[in-house]
């Protein structure tokens, strides 16, 4: 297994290892540690079913949760990322964010895998929340470990949120409902399990407050700390080409799903792996 360095800042990618199949123990040990030193990694020319993406996931931890999205039918822990040429609705996993940062336990990764991808566009950016956190300064650095976020799925997912109601014009099936208006605190800075190191952990879509904070007090300090999390030097892109898996470490990074591809049509299944309630040690 060979891993090349996808930009200066972050990410990688695999090559030599053919996932159809299943893998290692020892292999699966190495794509663990790699993940985590990497924070992204693309694995090209693939040529997997829906089974062999199972099998691949479930070799590196238990599924995690999924909550207001229908799966794929006889396989509950996957989603199938589908947009039709013709669909004009809200993108899925548009906007700076972390996967499912509002649940208790969020996920530790998620591993997207292309079926069907646009000539051009469809590209998928992430930023590193290392590199977010370590730049800023030790008196904000000190200041951030003693505060926690409040996390929420609102306003995606509650009655009024982007994908609150049915959409009957989009191929994916998502229904808002009460749940999502729940609040969950989080540290803004948490340390990695496998590493230690520490990372910002905050994003544009699910994070909405800060404990003990006003709404004006919190709103200030958080648009500096979106602003700052996205600065170019931290990002990198991975652009798709079918058979192309790509797995990320949301305990360390957030991602943005470009809508740049209309007329085009953009199929992917998604997994996600579950994760631990984040601290800060």
């Amino acid at each position: 297994m060979q891993i090349n360095a996808l930009t200066g800042a972050f990410g990688a990618e695999v090559f030599d290892i053919d996932l159809k199949g299943g893998i290692e123990s020892e292999q699966a040990r190495s794509i663990e540690e790699a993940l985590a030193e990497n924070v992204v990694l693309v694995f090209r020319n693939q040529d997997l079913d829906i089974y062999d993406f199972e099998r691949f996931a479930m070799s590196l931890g238990e599924f995690g949760e999924t909550p207001f999205i229908a799966p794929i039918d006889g396989h509950p822990n996957v989603l199938r990322l589908l947009r039709e040429a013709e669909e004009k609705g809200p993108l899925f996993g548009s906007g700076w964010h972390s996967d499912w940062s509002f649940q208790l336990q969020p996920p530790s990764a998620t591993l997207l895998y292309a079926l069907e991808v646009p000539e051009v566009g469809g590209d998928t950016a992430f930023t590193n929340q290392y590199l977010a956190f370590e730049s800023l300064s030790d008196s904000m650095q000190s200041i951030l470990r003693d505060l926690k976020g409040l996390h929420s799925a609102e306003r995606s997912y509650g009655p009024q949120g982007t994908f609150g109601q049915p959409d009957p014009g989009s191929s994916m099936h998502i229904q808002g409902d009460e749940t999502a208006v729940v609040l969950q605190a989080h540290p803004l800075v948490r340390s990695h399990p496998l590493t230690g190191r520490q990372s910002l952990f905050v994003n544009e879509v699910y994070t909405v407050g800060i404990e003990g904070m006003t709404k004006t007090e919190s709103s200030a300090l958080l648009e500096f700390l979106f602003e700052h999390s996205r600065q170019i030097a931290f990002t990198c892109r991975v652009r798709w080409m079918p058979g192309t898996l790509t797995m990320w470490d949301n305990r360390a990074t957030q991602h943005f799903a470009i809508n740049d591809y209309s007329g085009s049509k953009r199929e992917m299944y998604r997994i996600t792996l579950a994760g631990e309630q984040p601290v800060l040690n």
